[in-house]
């Protein structure tokens, strides 16, 4: 029967082959279709056609057939950095939006290593391949642990628009590891969401869709604000923290939003910071938001 499929041929391509360290792993399938390349494939996906190739076991000789499944790596290349005075890994995380974890495993270090005027360290940078929605009002469902983290990272300010009613309001992410810990940027911006949640401050879970950088990416989350103190330095130690938080770290950073401390936005499997689990009801919204059951 494989003489009669249709052949979709590879034809004659130029490319360039970059000199950058990379590691892949496989992160979708691709189903091929009348006037599909590799090429072609690589493009659509941010991937190289070398890696593409790589990871399906093909040449650049190698014939697609309609309907085979292309496996698409999620492509990790790193970037140097070379340490400056007062630089840690906490600092270099937040500046390059990842997490200390994902330095200290590329340079087979410890989290805790103290770092050293003209140290090189290898930054992992995570690009993300863009998935399909079934319509236009969904969001990618994205895992937060290996895609979504990383194109919202600590201090990325973005649009968030209620599924629901179609109202959308501006914050960024401040803090969070295992979820988004985000804070609105103005007063204008509280209001809006409060007038969602019904003119209130609520912890009641509503499916969401963020907007960044071109992407949009479904999620859930609550408005109700927590462990902060709007009359406080952001960072600073607070004897009174919102949300019955008690003495701590204060976690308001964005000042005169009319809110004290942060809320929760969570996507595919991200967890709470309570207990490290799975909270069901922030799941089953994140997939309404992405279109899904």
């Amino acid at each position: 029967m494989k003489k009669l499929k249709k052949r979709l041929l590879i034809g004659a391509l130029t490319f360039t082959i970059a000199s950058t360290s990379s590691l892949s792993v496989l992160a979708a399938t691709h189903t091929a279709k009348a006037g599909d390349t590799y090429w072609k494939i690589s493009t659509w996906y941010g991937v190289t056609l070398e890696d593409l190739l790589k990871a399906n076991g093909a040449t650049y000789t190698s014939i697609l057939y309609i309907g085979q499944k292309v496996y698409i790596p999620e492509k990790i290349t790193y970037k140097t950095h070379v340490v400056q005075k007062g630089e840690d890994l906490w600092q270099l995380s937040i500046k390059y939006g990842i997490t200390v974890n994902d330095i200290a495993k590329a340079n087979n270090i410890s989290t805790n290593k103290v770092l050293y005027i003209g140290d090189v360290l290898k930054i992992p940078v995570y690009n993300v391949p863009v998935k399909s929605t079934p319509g236009p009002q969904y969001g990618e469902l994205l895992d937060w642990w290996t895609e979504a983290q990383y194109l919202l990272p600590i201090n990325a300010e973005f649009k968030v628009t209620d599924f629901y009613t179609g109202k959308s309001f501006w914050v960024k992410r401040t803090v969070g590891a295992s979820h988004i810990d985000a804070e609105t940027l103005t007063l204008k911006d509280t209001n809006t969401m409060k007038s969602i949640w019904g003119g209130t401050l609520s912890w009641v879970r509503r499916p969401v869709i963020i907007e960044y950088n071109g992407r949009k990416i479904a999620a859930s989350m609550t408005s109700a604000p927590h462990a902060g103190n709007e009359h406080a330095p952001g960072g600073a130690y607070s004897t009174w923290r919102s949300g019955g938080y008690g003495a701590g770290t204060n976690y308001d950073y964005v000042k005169g939003n009319g809110i004290d401390g942060h809320f929760d936005i969570h996507f595919l499997n991200s967890t709470r910071h309570s207990d490290g689990k799975v909270d069901t009801e922030h799941q089953k919204n994140v997939k309404i938001a992405a279109g899904v059951k």
